[in-house]
């Protein structure tokens, strides 16, 4: 899928690795269960990795997974890439802020999975800066989509102040 950084679309270089397949040559995204197994393996290979959070149960809580337990390894990911299984589930927006704002995470954050039009601003307010889009997406739709929210009413991890405080 395409991806979308900094409002341009970008070669995406990590591979998404199931955990039962042998990890690839260069940059890989893994689920939270193997990078706690294999983390010293992964730094060990002298190139890129990030994790894949996953916010439906898939054998976890029905919460999902939760960005917390990557904090003994968030320094060492690039990419941390948050999945939103459809547009109804908004557990990647809470785990975005957490990232950001309660870890200190300066890295890449990912949306991954039902990313759509209508959600990206929201995305960014909360810390997101990487978008896997569809083929039909054009960096113009992007751009107007993200410059639909002139107006905000809380606060969020882009420290922007909305309508309260102008007062």
């Amino acid at each position: 899928m395409p991806l979308i950084k900094n409002q341009a679309f970008t070669d995406n270089h990590f591979v998404t690795v199931a955990d039962e397949e042998a990890l690839p040559d260069g940059p890989v995204l893994v689920s939270l269960d193997r990078l706690k197994e294999n983390f010293e393996t992964l730094k060990g290979r002298n190139t890129q990795f990030g994790v894949l959070i996953r916010a439906d149960n898939q054998g976890k809580t029905q919460l999902g997974e939760d960005v917390r337990d990557l904090a003994p390894y968030l320094a060492a990911l690039a990419v941390v890439a948050l999945e939103f299984p459809t547009f109804r589930n908004g557990r990647g927006y809470s785990s975005a802020r957490i990232l950001r704002d309660e870890m200190g995470y300066q890295g890449e954050i990912r949306a991954v999975g039902d990313v759509a039009y209508d959600q990206w601003a929201y995305m960014i307010r909360c810390g997101i800066d990487a978008f896997e889009v569809t083929d039909e997406v054009t960096l113009e739709q992007f751009g107007q989509a993200v410059g639909e929210l002139s107006d905000i009413y809380q606060p969020a991890s882009d420290q922007r102040h909305g309508i309260p405080w102008r007062r």
